[in-house]
């Protein structure tokens, strides 16, 4: 159980580390090529892709993130007004989709990432081979698949009983107490 705690940790502050430099990164990025443009006369060709590929990481590991902190939006108007048991159903249900979809997707993009190592193809402006930055889908997919796994079996015990976060909920337990 150790282990595994460490992992999270290390999971979750590499995830905040891509989220941060990734988005402080292209801010900079963009700022610096602005003022070049501006002030110089002369800007950076290659700062708009590197920016694309830094949101796409960002974008991709950050989804993954907001399902571990359950931040994702949530209709369950219909799903609060069932019984206990039936709710849990419903919610193990939906977490059960949820995890055909994204591990779905996660397989495809290994196949997609593989197909475009072997045609050996480079970025248009950084030059770098395309499957690095195309990396962020199958890596933020299978964040995403191991935090719905996660959910799914904390759900599962019954330490869980939705897949997001509800203010609502919150508010109504908050009442209870």
């Amino acid at each position: 159980m150790a282990v595994l705690n460490r992992f999270n940790t290390v999971i979750d502050v590499l995830e905040k580390y891509v989220i941060s430099i990734g988005l402080g990164g292209a801010t900079l990025l963009l700022f610096a090529n602005v003022v070049m443009r501006y002030v110089f006369h002369s800007g950076l060709p290659w700062v708009l892709e590197a920016v694309q590929y830094l949101f796409a990481w960002v974008v991709l590991v950050g989804a993954a993130h907001g399902v571990k902190v359950g931040i994702h939006l949530g209709i369950d108007i219909l799903v609060e007004k069932l019984p206990r048991r039936a709710r849990r159903a419903v919610v193990l249900l939906a977490v059960a989709l949820s995890l055909t979809f994204v591990g779905s997707l996660f397989w495809l993009s290994l196949q997609y990432i593989q197909r475009i190592y072997q045609w050996g193809d480079l970025t248009l402006d950084l030059q770098i081979p395309q499957w690095i930055p195309y990396l962020a889908i199958p890596v933020g997919l299978g964040l995403m698949l191991y935090h719905m796994l996660a959910v799914a079996w904390m759900i599962w015990q019954g330490k869980l009983e939705r897949i997001h976060s509800s203010e609502a909920s919150q508010a109504l337990e908050e009442l209870q107490r």
